[in-house]
């Protein structure tokens, strides 16, 4: 025969009448899921912002490498090229003056891009004006060109 005492109700049906029940400091589950939806979705734009950051500066620094390769190339190029007029002037009998200054000039462009400073030695580099100056110079002094600026100017 079943006892007669009255159970006490169990803790499982206790929690599930008023886990239907909304407390007043409660949150909606779909505002919560919203939520983390949101968080997620600006955390994924963080990162990949960052990504297409971090890319373009990579991008950037390979370019510039490359830059620097190329002119260090051609710095190179100017180099053996001014080593064969200084042979060659050597060898014809010229002065060879001219020849070692484009030596000099060529010599102290490669040692400034290989080191990063330019040597002691080098020569002061030529300003874009001072070089205008010295071609406007040379054609003011020209006699064919001077006739020629001589008539445009009347």
């Amino acid at each position: 025969m079943p006892s007669r005492r009255h159970k006490s109700p169990s803790p499982s049906s206790a929690s599930s009448s008023t886990a239907t029940a909304v407390t007043p400091g409660a949150k909606d589950p779909a505002a919560m899921f919203a939520a983390a939806l949101s968080e997620s979705d600006a955390r994924d734009k963080a990162a990949r912002e960052k990504k297409a950051k971090d890319d373009a500066a990579r991008a950037q620094r390979e370019a510039e490498i490359a830059a620097h390769a190329d002119q260090l190339a051609a710095a190179h190029r100017d180099l053996e090229r001014a080593i064969d007029a200084v042979r060659s002037a050597k060898r014809s009998g010229r002065s060879t003056v001219e020849a070692d200054a484009v030596w000099k000039v060529a010599k102290a462009r490669v040692i400034e891009l290989e080191t990063g400073t330019p040597p002691a030695w080098a020569p002061p580099p030529v300003s874009v004006a001072s070089i205008d100056e010295e071609s406007t110079e040379a054609s003011l002094d020209s006699p064919v060109d001077g006739d020629a600026v001589a008539e445009e100017q009347s």
